[in-house]
């Protein structure tokens, strides 16, 4: 049912605060002074309706034609019936009271009738006067109270926009509005195309509207017009409710498709090009232009049920909904798995604002407040500001549907608006006198996107325009005029192409100001691309050395430093947190270093909810980068990836986003510390299980005499951490004699030998010609320390552990030499465990221990013998502890949630020792004091290094 309120124009504020003037001035000029001149006393009942309906007559609202007064209601504390006074259904509730009686009671009174409301009445706000005074309350707590002199009520007309639904959405309820909006929207497609249809979304989307299955194609262009009309319908493009109305009165399911096709070309014609013959209703049309309804669509067939779903959506206040992050969730409808996710896919505003506000949007917005702060501040000042607004451009290239695009733009003009306030609040009648559309300078035609799919583009091209429309009526509530947009001459540049392959300097154009690029390009590693997604980052990156381990993301890094190379701006993207991590680093940061740009900001390691069905939140960081040397460089840690940023402004960001010197941590080949022994790959079998004995094989395999004789256990990460058991057939000196008598020997060695003889690889057929033998054999002779290649990224030490020769390490762990307990002391410290944490790579988010990248490079400086004592004593100690639970396994030892006391005093122990030894003067406390020595070690040691 279309709302019986009277909807004001969005532009008559002014007149709005005109009759509140009057409003004011009626009551306490002429009524409440009369009261007190004939001293009337109990005015509530007699004058509470009259007050309330002058009230709402001042916003356009005409009491009269619904009941809003005197509703009958239960008060829960007494259980007995009474009347409230002003109720308005979903929107307000009011009470009343005599001339100087306190507001508290009239406020618990209020309180004590909303229990007998439904749900679906509840209003948001309640408000409580004595004729002399107001007092206005959001019922769910979420804004604080707002209580004025009735006398001044037209200075506080933002404070009663409610009552017009004109009040500011929350961010909360803007993006309950938006998941309730993209179900509707799933509502209709599935409507249209069943439910059981499921389109690829995501990197997996047909790249061009060729490639899309035509009647898909076809649906999902519709889609994108319903939108706008829907959206057009709530935010004031035509009169209120006009599709709606049209669609109810004027069509039925069998005449609507080919009705839309009809309306769609009056929506894309001139009023002087229009028939006359149209109906009343499709007349009111606007002429909207911008190539939204331009191109031809086959008429769509509709259903009663499609006709109804249409319906629906055009009941839901479609001026609530977040642009930014609807566009978003808008595109996913067609995946059968997204649309049962119900809302669960989308990036929420507060994450987006972790790139853009210390990019840009936090100086812009500082910038501002200054102006408007300061009483000096000149109408030249305001102007210089709104011209420099208009001289920058800014780009996501990997757009998708327009989530960052929009959000940037929408707060841009939040700020704009404020000052645009503030500017005529200062300029008294000559500013309030000037053209909004002028002094209105923010465009969206600086705004620039690339993306690889059509209809993503699609909607991040229509999602620009409503959210330009959403920040006008904001304008327009704040000034009571704003730009009219229609028919659409101005659009953002929503760029369908490939961004790797296409040249940004043609594509975005030179600005007066800086060019600003963020967004949040592919997650995809350097091990999972396509053969295509190769060639497009070697090509990017003009086949530079190493380009193999860089991540896809990668690309866009190069082309922005290829863009911005001429250029003054900024940028910033969320990636997966392996770009700072491991062996890319060095490449990618040290290109980006050597030309001058620096880390602005960081955020460490955090959950980045997936946009696509199916998959997890992603571990990411966001990185900034400017190359203005005054900035001071903001780094946000996490203690949980899903927990809350904490900021600190640090002297220094380096590559691996922690304070410290910039340097770059290079493989190396051998350690770099005298004190380190080398750590050694295990053995990979290569054998396609034959010569690995899994535990329900183990008995028969040891029956056998011959092959029991060459049962060794076999131990990688999970049997190390574990505790579990997994064996594996040595057979480096079975002999011929030996094979033959074995059966079991015989078939294992055969199916190993096959196995290899099939590979696709030389080096594995080659390895056919021994099939006895482990593949890749780096078995120690003497005891040893294995060290897992993956632990659990909530351990706070590394876990590892002696073992003797007998048995095998497996490929997923190594083996290092350690006769002395030293080298078992130094990795099981804090010192190395921050140092691998930091420059080490991840599998996921676990930790992976890479002998080239975070053993060889650990920085142990020189130890003499008194200190290497020490450190081995220590080492021992943290053994002795473990003794102390036998038969459980490291990973439990180790969980710290429940680490028993005396293995955390022995490592609190080992701690302070090797922090000595690193040259602190007492045991270290935070990993921020250990970097600061490990990386002073290491620029040391790579320096003597030569």
């Amino acid at each position: 049912m279309s709302s019986v309120f009277k909807r004001p124009d969005y532009y008559d504020r002014q007149k709005a605060i005109a009759h509140l003037r009057d409003f004011a001035r009626f009551w306490t000029q002429e009524r409440i002074q009369q009261w007190r001149d004939d001293n009337i006393k109990n005015q509530e009942k007699q004058y509470a309706q009259q007050f309330w309906s002058d009230l709402l007559s001042s916003f356009g609202i005409i009491p009269e034609r619904i009941s809003l007064f005197e509703r009958n209601a239960e008060r829960t504390s007494t259980g007995r019936n009474g009347y409230i006074d002003f109720f308005m259904s979903g929107i307000a509730i009011g009470e009343a009271k005599s001339l100087g009686e306190n507001l508290d009671a009239a406020e618990d009174q209020l309180f004590d009738y909303l229990d007998s409301i439904s749900q679906n009445e509840y209003p948001k706000y309640g408000m409580v006067s004595d004729f002399e005074r107001i007092r206005i309350i959001r019922l769910d707590g979420s804004e604080p109270k707002v209580e004025l002199l009735t006398r001044d009520i037209a200075d506080y007309y933002d404070s009663f926009v409610f009552l017009i639904g004109k009040e500011s959405v929350s961010r909360q309820e803007q993006e309950e509005a938006s998941i309730v909006a993209a179900d509707l929207m799933a509502e209709l497609y599935t409507s249209f195309l069943g439910d059981d249809t499921d389109i690829p979304v995501g990197e997996d989307a047909p790249k061009d509207a060729e490639e899309e299955d035509e009647r898909v194609q076809q649906t999902s262009i519709l889609m994108t017009r319903l939108l706008f009309l829907l959206y057009g319908d709530d935010a004031g493009l035509w009169p209120a409710d006009l599709f709606y109305r049209w669609v109810e009165q004027e069509t039925t399911s069998s005449s609507l498709g080919p009705q839309l096709n009809q309306l769609f070309q009056v929506l894309n014609t001139p009023p002087a090009r229009r028939s006359h013959r149209m109906s009343d209703l499709m007349a009111q049309f606007p002429y909207v232009n911008g190539g939204i309804f331009k191109d031809s669509l086959d008429a769509e067939f509709f259903t009663e049920e499609s006709r109804e779903a249409l319906l629906d959506a055009c009941r839901f206040q479609w001026n609530r909904i977040s642009v930014a992050i609807f566009g978003a969730m808008f595109q996913l409808v067609k995946s059968k798995e997204a649309r049962r996710a119900a809302g669960e896919h989308y990036t929420s505003e507060k994450n987006i604002l972790k790139t853009l506000e210390p990019l840009f949007l936090s100086e812009f917005r500082e910038e501002a407040d200054r102006l408007i702060r300061n009483k000096s501040t000149s109408l030249k000042d305001f102007d210089n500001f709104l011209n420099n607004l208009s001289t920058h451009v800014f780009c996501d290239p990997a757009c998708g549907g327009g989530n960052f695009l929009n959000l940037t733009y929408a707060k841009l003009r939040e700020i704009e608006t404020d000052v645009l306030v503030e500017k005529r609040n200062r300029g008294g009648e000559f500013t309030a006198s000037l053209d909004i559309s002028i002094d209105q300078r923010l465009s969206i035609n600086q705004f620039y996107g690339f993306e690889i799919n059509w209809w993503a583009a699609k909607i991040a091209e229509t999602a620009m325009f409503l959210v330009d429309h959403q920040a006008n009526l904001r304008l327009a509530q704040a000034l009571g005029d704003a730009p009219n947009r229609l028919p659409i001459e101005i659009a953002a540049h929503i760029i369908h192409d490939n961004a790797l392959r296409l040249d940004w300097k043609k594509a975005i154009p030179e600005p007066k100001g800086k060019t600003y690029i963020f967004g949040n390009p592919p997650f995809i590693g350097a091990r999972l691309m396509s053969k295509a997604q190769k060639a497009e980052l070697t090509e990017a990156w003009g086949n530079a050395k190493g380009v193999k381990n860089l991540d896809y993301v990668t690309g866009w890094h190069i082309k922005t430093l290829d863009l911005l190379r001429d250029r003054v701006g900024e940028f910033a993207f969320v990636t997966t947190n392996s770009i700072a991590q491991g062996q890319s680093v060095p490449l990618l940061f040290g290109t980006i270093f050597h030309e001058g740009w620096h880390i602005k900001y960081a955020h460490q390691t955090f959950a980045w909810d997936s946009e696509a069905p199916g998959q997890a939140a992603v571990h990411c960081v966001i990185i900034g980068f400017t190359r203005k040397r005054s900035t001071k460089p903001q780094l946000f840690s996490y203690e949980t990836p899903k927990g809350e940023p904490q900021e600190k402004t640090v002297s220094q960001i380096n590559a691996y986003l922690v304070e410290g010197p910039n340097v770059l941590v290079r493989e190396q080949k051998t350690p770099l510390s005298p004190v380190i022994t080398p750590a050694i790959f295990g053995s990979m079998a290569n054998d396609g299980g034959h010569l690995v004995v899994k535990k329900q094989d183990y008995a028969v395999v040891a029956a056998d005499p011959i092959a029991a004789k060459y049962l060794r256990p076999f131990y990688g990460s999970e049997e190390l951490l574990h505790d579990k058991e997994r064996w594996c057939l040595w057979l480096e000196d079975l002999s011929a004699s030996e094979l033959t008598k074995s059966s079991i020997l015989k078939e294992r060695v055969n199916a190993c030998q096959t196995h290899r003889s099939s590979s696709t690889r030389a080096a594995t057929r080659k390895l056919a010609e021994y099939p006895t033998l482990f593949g890749e054999r780096r078995q120690p002779t003497e005891d040893y320390l294995c060290i897992p290649s993956v632990v659990s990224e909530n351990r706070e030490y590394m876990t590892t552990q002696h073992y003797s020769a007998d048995v095998v390490v497996s490929n997923l762990a190594f083996h290092v030499s350690d006769p002395t307990g030293l080298m078992f002391a130094i990795i099981s410290s804090s010192m190395f465990m921050i140092w691998q944490k930091t420059v080490g790579g991840r599998l996921e988010s676990r930790i992976r221990f890479a002998n080239t990248v975070t053993w060889n490079t650990f920085p142990v400086p020189n130890l003499d013998e008194k200190t290497r004592q020490k450190i081995i004593a220590a080492g021992q100690k943290v053994l002795e502890a473990r003794a102390l639970q036998p038969g459980v396994s490291l990973a439990d030892q180790y969980n710290p949630r429940v680490m028993k006391r005396e293995l955390r005093k022995a490592h609190d122990a080992l701690d302070s020792v090797v922090d000595k030894a690193f040259g602190a003067s007492r045991k270290l406390t935070t990993e921020s004091q250990r970097l600061e020595f490990l990386f002073r070690h290491y620029l040391e040691l790579t320096q003597r290094q030569g």
